[in-house]
């Protein structure tokens, strides 16, 4: 029993940061997050302390330098092993559920992506860029003349609860006659934490040079880091939909799993239009397909719940939205 006392007596700290991260994961309460960022930080300062009474300041410092000096050696030692810049990395938002979820870490590796391949020239790829541009107009969920109103998360959350109602200026499912590129979208089932399941509008497949290539959950996840001036920030964990080789210059349009589009088809600003309307516009401009130069690696294992311990040391303690639903799988 002493030894047993001597145990919680030494590692308090440890096992109070484990219960706080359990409480979290079990309740999704906020105090918790907050708490466990707090212990974790208090923790390091009571060692610290406690380093220095014991054995004073230059002891502690070098014990401190040297703890750093092994993190960044094996932060760099693996890096230089699985060939990325950055070999571990933790899950912010939802996107990409159910397979991954939020507080997940995962490990990255700079090998070879899987994903299908499709070759066009640089003449042909910038009329494909121009034709990425996706205007998503949301109305009223009532039927429309000439339209017809779909659940979509855009206008659910961006326009007062409203549905989709136009893409493009067309109605939703009218499709397009280009054969060089164009996105095929179809519905998809949406269900929420409440037990509610609705049907949403999605993406399913793109089409590229009269080949269609669909939405597969075999295909690779990588992170990747968003070019200047895109809606994203930070670095994104998305999985390739398929990968376009410019005359030799490989890029990737990538897509979250729990996400209704693709990456470059996220609005980067909207306006109302009246009448209970919004126009949300999703320009290349702003977000572009992936270069190659800017994957960080892909995603060969992940660890759940480890990575929350990051998230709130850097103050991500309130769920972001979307963590309270998740879009089956399109049916291909």
């Amino acid at each position: 029993m002493a030894k047993f006392e001597e145990y919680l007596r030494k590692n308090a700290g440890y096992l109070l940061i484990l219960a706080l991260l359990a409480g979290y994961i079990l309740t999704k309460f906020i105090l918790f997050a907050v708490l466990c960022g707090l212990s974790i930080v208090g923790l390091f300062v009571y060692e610290t302390y406690r380093g220095v009474q014991e054995g004073g300041w230059k002891k502690e410092l070098e014990e401190i330098i040297i703890a750093v000096a092994v993190g960044i050696a094996v932060w760099y030692g693996g890096g230089f092993l699985l060939h990325t810049s950055a070999p571990l990395d933790s899950i912010v938002s939802c996107s990409m559920l159910p397979r991954m979820d939020r507080g997940d870490m995962v490990v990255l590796s700079g090998s070879e992506i899987n994903a299908p391949l499709v070759e066009v020239s640089a003449s042909e790829w910038g009329q494909i860029n121009d034709s990425m541009h996706t205007n998503f107009t949301c109305g009223p969920c009532t039927g429309q003349a000439g339209y017809t109103p779909y659940n979509f998360s855009i206008c659910r959350v961006g326009c007062s609860n409203s549905c989709l109602i136009a893409i493009d200026g067309k109605p939703v499912f009218s499709g397009s006659n280009s054969s060089l590129f164009s996105y095929n979208y179809g519905l998809c089932t949406l269900k929420r934490g409440s037990g509610d399941i609705t049907n949403d509008v999605c993406v399913k497949s793109v089409t590229i040079k009269g080949k269609t290539f669909y939405e597969n959950f075999s295909n690779d996840i990588v992170v990747y880091e968003p070019l200047e001036k895109s809606v994203f920030s930070g670095a994104i964990i998305h999985r390739v939909l398929v990968k376009v080789s410019v005359d030799g210059k490989p890029y990737y349009l990538i897509k979250g799993d729990n996400n209704e589009v693709l990456d470059v088809q996220a609005p980067s600003k909207g306006v109302e239009s009246g009448n209970g309307k919004c126009l949300f516009f999703a320009d290349t401009a702003q977000n572009k397909p992936v270069p190659q130069e800017n994957i960080k690696g892909k995603v060969i294992f992940k660890a759940p719940y480890v990575g929350y311990l990051k998230l709130f040391l850097w103050g991500y303690v309130g769920e972001p939205s979307g963590c309270d639903s998740v879009i089956e799988p399109a049916k291909q």
